[in-house]
């Protein structure tokens, strides 16, 4: 089993506002939330999620099953979960905090304040990028490249490439593995990001997250692509903070 200790940063004794859970893409690392803290203040504090099997947790074995992932984070984080708190997933890192939050509300366990996506499709709906699963090496190498998930000069280091593909396969392969939605709506907000110009999802598709949340689901376009948390995160974290501006009361 895994431990929340693991899950989290060890600068974690302090908190401040509401704690912001993050869950990084397909492929990624909790590094892709470095900055965060900096630009959001101290009305939030920022909880970047490391999965196993990447960075500082390298050596564990990665997770190629939904259920089983989340099922695993909601044991492990559950500790952290008893004041007000909020999710985001950005791609892979949006379904993942969706079917958490779903499973959460299935137990009758606390809610996120706001569940906030982007860069995902809602989940009755397939995800463009797991069909990359079906590349070859060379291909989905020039996939992640185009759509900005990897650096072209990191071409160059075949062993590093070999490595970073078989993270990102397994990661997509927990996206494949997630279960269909049904017709459960989640009694919480959800607050849905996408890139104007993301090859991988059209604005017009994400509109269908309303039909997650009993609550209320708003669309927020950013400009930008897959990763428009680095193209315009001025912007995009901009709009995140102002979610937290004000303290939320627990619910």
């Amino acid at each position: 089993m895994h431990t929340m200790t693991a899950y989290l940063p060890s600068t974690t004794e302090r908190f401040g506002g509401t704690r912001l859970f993050c869950f990084h893409h397909a492929g990624g690392a909790a590094s892709a939330f470095g900055d965060w803290q900096r630009e959001l203040g101290p009305d939030v504090t920022v909880l970047p999620v490391q999965l196993p099997g990447r960075e500082r947790r390298a050596a564990e074995p990665r997770f190629t099953d939904m259920a089983a992932l989340v099922a695993d984070l909601d044991e492990n984080l559950d500790p952290l979960l008893d004041e007000p708190f909020a999710f985001y997933g950005h791609s892979m890192g949006a379904i993942v905090a969706y079917h958490l939050t779903r499973l959460r509300a299935a137990r009758g366990r606390s809610l996120p304040v706001r569940l906030m996506v982007g860069a995902y499709p809602p989940p009755h709906r397939p995800a463009t990028a797991t069909a990359a699963l079906d590349l070859n090496d060379d291909q989905l190498a020039r996939f992640l490249v185009d759509i900005g998930g990897m650096s072209e000069m990191l071409l160059r280091y075949p062993d590093w490439v070999r490595s970073a593909l078989a993270l990102a396969r397994d990661d997509l392969r927990v996206c494949v593995s997630a279960p269909p939605p049904g017709d459960f709506r989640l009694p919480c907000p959800i607050e849905v990001f996408a890139g104007e110009k993301d090859p991988l999802l059209p604005l017009a598709d994400v509109s269908g997250w309303a039909e997650h949340s009993s609550v209320s689901c708003r669309v927020h376009p950013i400009p930008g692509g897959h990763f428009f948390t680095q193209e315009s995160s001025a912007e995009f974290l901009a709009k995140v903070a102002s979610f937290f501006t004000v303290r939320l009361s627990r619910r």
